[in-house]
């Protein structure tokens, strides 16, 4: 996920500005970084959708790739055994 956040702020600061507010956010919300990185993953290519952005297709695909990764902890999410 570092690498994610990394490539947002290199890209854009504001994209990585946002990526951390919305992961702050739902963290306080949940107390599951897990379920804070997904949320905040998908909240990038939805954020660019709505400001107009033509590059929210690689950062579909960038969310795509990290749910595929974080599988684990969504099935541990779904089963209420993820630690906080």
């Amino acid at each position: 996920m570092a690498t994610y956040v990394g490539i947002l702020f290199s890209l854009n600061i504001v994209y990585g500005l946002v990526f951390i507010l919305v992961w702050f956010l739902i963290f306080l919300i949940s107390k599951y970084s897990s379920l804070s990185s997904m949320l905040a993953s998908i909240a990038i290519p939805i954020y660019l959708v709505i400001i107009g952005n033509s590059n929210f297709i690689f950062f579909l695909i960038m969310f795509i790739l990290i749910f595929y990764t974080h599988r684990e902890n969504v099935k541990r999410l779904k089963n209420k055994e993820e630690s906080k």
